[in-house]
């Protein structure tokens, strides 16, 4: 006779229950995973505001530091030594060093905060050589290097890209071969690629044209070790004698590049050169965002043939206003801009200033902070609107404020124009002839 065997099976009810224990779990992650979401998006929110608030603190002393180092480089007066013009210069070539920090702070921020826009349209690939030149010639003849732009014939005049960030994905580039290059040469070399980058590129492979900007120096070179190391951020390299710096500059040569669709290759030996091959696709993919519309509605000053060359000219006896709760950056506009025969007013906020507009109808432009306690730039310049007679005044927003949409916030406001600190007070002056001699 054989025994039956009777098997425990799990009852329905066990089953609901395990059920039911699965779902909470499901439920407890998904909960811990909201929760994350909301730190990460917090986190993000108060980086940007750390780093709005870090641009506008720091641009804002450099402001008065680079204009005032420039007045005393210049000297126009004539009445320091040349130990002294010198002392000036470097002053002036650290605090542009500084500025050059902090612009690469807030890039690689932007990058990683995925606010950066690429803006796609044609460019003349000759425009892109004349900055180049116009960058790099003085450096190069300052170190006593040799310097060479070669563009192949095949080369087309124009391809679609955005001009701005491939100016300074090679800025970066050719900078970092200067820098690491005692003697010899440095050289940039465009021309079509039909290879070179890595196998399978989602950019490069199967686009309609690729074109490569080959960037070579007799520097000290690297060992194979480094060649990674360098394109990540906060990693300039292993041995610092050799390799000092943040890392930030090619950091963000190489996410920008990604945005471009395109790659950097390197090749280098320690002691014998590097060399640095950007491919960017002639036509990226369609998917990269553009921001035509937005560029489409912001003004921009006209267009003066002299202005370059001549940017004070015609601004003599001309009435400026300048609203700024900081003395040291009232004081440093107020010298440059005097320098050039121009009459300075100022008021310290935005109810001062109009004050100061209604009782002196004469003033022909103002130059606008806009982190000011209590009534703040955006306001000031809403109330001036609102008055018929201003409507037309210019208003120049001169801000620290440098993050992205700041200059779309002014110009909604009712600037006329944006400028962000420190401030090139060629380019002040270029654009005050421009909007005073309309």
């Amino acid at each position: 006779m054989v025994a039956n065997l009777k098997l425990a099976p799990e009852t329905a009810g066990d089953e609901l229950k395990t059920a039911n224990q699965r779902l909470e779990e499901l439920r407890r992650v998904n909960a811990q995973l909201e929760e994350k979401v909301e730190q990460l998006t917090l986190a993000s929110h108060y980086k940007a505001q750390f780093l709005a608030s870090m641009s506008h603190e720091l641009r804002t002393p450099l402001n008065s530091l680079l204009i005032l180092a420039r007045l005393l480089v210049d000297d126009p007066e004539k009445n320091l030594g040349p130990k002294q013009v010198k002392y000036a210069q470097t002053i002036h070539a650290a605090g542009t060093d500084l500025l050059a920090l902090i612009s690469d702070i807030v890039d690689l921020a932007k990058i990683e905060s995925g606010t950066v826009v690429v803006d796609l349209e044609s460019a003349r690939v000759s425009e892109l050589v004349d900055y180049v030149e116009r960058t790099f010639r003085q450096v190069a003849q300052n170190r006593k290097l040799q310097f060479e732009i070669v563009t192949d014939e095949a080369v087309p005049a124009t391809i679609r890209t955005d001009l701005k960030r491939l100016q300074q994905i090679l800025k970066n580039l050719l900078s970092n071969a200067f820098k690491f290059t005692e003697r010899g040469r440095v050289s940039l070399r465009i021309a079509p690629a039909a290879s070179g980058w890595s196998p399978g590129h989602a950019g490069l492979e199967g686009a309609f044209g690729v074109l490569a900007f080959v960037i070579e120096d007799t520097g000290i070179g690297m060992p194979e070790s480094q060649r990674d190391a360098i394109l990540e951020a906060f990693r300039p390299g292993a041995d610092g004698a050799h390799y000092r710096g943040t890392g930030l500059g090619l950091s963000i040569c190489r996410q920008l590049t990604r945005l471009l669709g395109g790659e950097i290759r390197i090749e280098s030996t320690a002691g014998t050169g590097s060399r640095f091959t950007l491919y960017v696709p002639l036509n990226p993919a369609a998917e990269s965002r553009t921001r035509s519309a937005t560029r489409a509605s912001v003004p921009v000053a006209p267009s003066h043939a002299n202005a370059a060359a001549r940017p004070s000219a015609g601004l003599a006896g001309r009435k400026i206003l300048i609203i700024d709760d900081d003395i040291r950056n009232v004081f440093a506009l107020t010298g440059a801009l005097e320098e050039h025969g121009i009459k300075v007013v100022d008021a310290e906020n935005g109810k001062s200033g109009l004050d100061v507009l209604q009782r002196q109808p004469d003033i022909d432009a103002v130059l606008m902070d806009i982190m000011m306690p209590g009534l703040d730039g955006f306001d000031s310049i809403r109330l001036i609107r609102g008055l018929k007679q201003f409507r037309e005044l210019p208003i120049i927003a001169v801000t620290a404020r440098a993050m992205k949409g700041d200059r779309e916030k002014c110009i909604e406001a009712g600037a006329t124009d944006y400028l962000a600190k420190p401030v090139s007070v060629s380019h002040l002056l270029s654009l005050l002839k421009a909007w005073l001699g309309r």
